[in-house]
């Protein structure tokens, strides 16, 4: 995908990497934009654009969602399922009705989308159940757990024990900056200095590019954090797999987060982070750590990192799905 800015189009563009460099896909490139621009004619030449090296008894991965809309999601799976034998798979990335309350009313439609095809890879398991409790179908259905975060990274060198908790991203961080007055825990930010921050123990980082970003968490340490607080997100962070939450991992931060995230029993038994149930316990948690209780949590990290900085997951799921479509 392209056309974007944002995580969305990072994630979607790193499957894409994986599967065409290691795996030997061909990628068939979709531009986010405003598709009630389109006339019918040209909307039709742009599908025909899309799938034009499309051939007979072919795989599909269809990226899901492409932000143009479940109409537009529609519309390509006609065209490509109007090729004999092909068979389409979709990879759930998000399921925007659950994330936009102004998009509620197209649940339907994606959960249509999603039954049109031949098998599904949903983020998790905690994603799959709530996809069947709205009517999703599909007989095979796989989970995709974490995302990858390839990156290559000095492994000479360690996260330190530092009390000090990284948020990366804009939204959210209103709240934290307001409600923050630890002087033991620093907070840091991925945005530019902020007024309502004067005289806080909190530190801007600025935007950063992932590499630049990825070395300075792991060179200052302390932990990721993860967390929304609005509602909506809050709720959808239950059920979605976050390309945050591997950035983290990525650099080697041990993770904070919500205890009803999807991930949590792989978290916990690889001893990955920290759950708590709000933004103060987890400043006094960190008040209160050890050293030896970091470096078990960094050890987990950096073991488990491995998997993430060099596409595992991405390769798994997508010679998974594969495997799974005809055996």
């Amino acid at each position: 995908m392209n056309g974007q800015a944002s995580t969305a189009q990072v994630a979607q563009n790193m499957v894409a990497k994986i599967a065409r460099e290691q795996l030997g896909f061909t990628e068939m490139g979709i531009y986010n934009y405003n598709v009630a621009s389109d006339s019918p004619d040209k909307l039709s030449g742009r599908l025909d654009g899309i799938i034009a090296g499309l051939s007979v008894d072919d795989v599909v991965i269809l990226q899901s969602p492409t932000w143009n809309g479940a109409r537009f999601e529609h519309l390509l799976l006609d065209r490509i399922k109007a090729y004999r034998n092909v068979k389409v798979i979709v990879f759930i990335h998000d399921v925007v009705p659950w994330m936009n309350a102004d998009a509620a009313g197209e649940l339907t439609n994606y959960i249509k989308l999603y039954n049109r095809c031949d098998l599904v890879i949903s983020p998790n398991q905690k994603m799959t159940n709530r996809l069947r409790e709205c009517g999703l179908m599909v007989t095979k259905v796989i989970n995709q757990e974490f995302w990858d975060h390839p990156v290559a990274v000095d492994s000479t060198k360690v996260a330190p024990f530092a009390k000090r908790v990284t948020f990366i991203g804009l939204g959210s961080t209103k709240p934290l900056i307001e409600n923050w007055d630890s002087e033991q825990v620093k907070l840091v930010l991925t945005t530019d200095k902020q007024p309502m921050a004067a005289d806080k123990n909190i530190e801007f980082m600025g935007y950063q590019y992932d590499y630049n970003l990825l070395g300075r968490l792991r060179q200052q340490g302390g932990f990721g954090l993860l967390w929304n607080a609005l509602p909506i997100w809050r709720e959808y962070m239950q059920y979605n797999t976050s390309y945050k939450l591997s950035t983290y991992l990525a650099a080697g931060l041990p993770v904070i987060t919500s205890p009803n995230i999807a991930q949590r029993e792989v978290i916990e038994a690889k001893k990955l982070g920290l759950f708590v149930n709000s933004v103060d316990e987890a400043v006094r948690q960190i008040e209160n750590m050890t050293s030896a209780e970091y470096q078990e949590m960094r050890a987990g990290v950096e073991e488990f990192a491995h998997l993430i900085r060099n596409g595992y997951f991405t390769k798994r799921i997508l010679t998974g799905a594969i495997f799974n479509l005809f055996y």
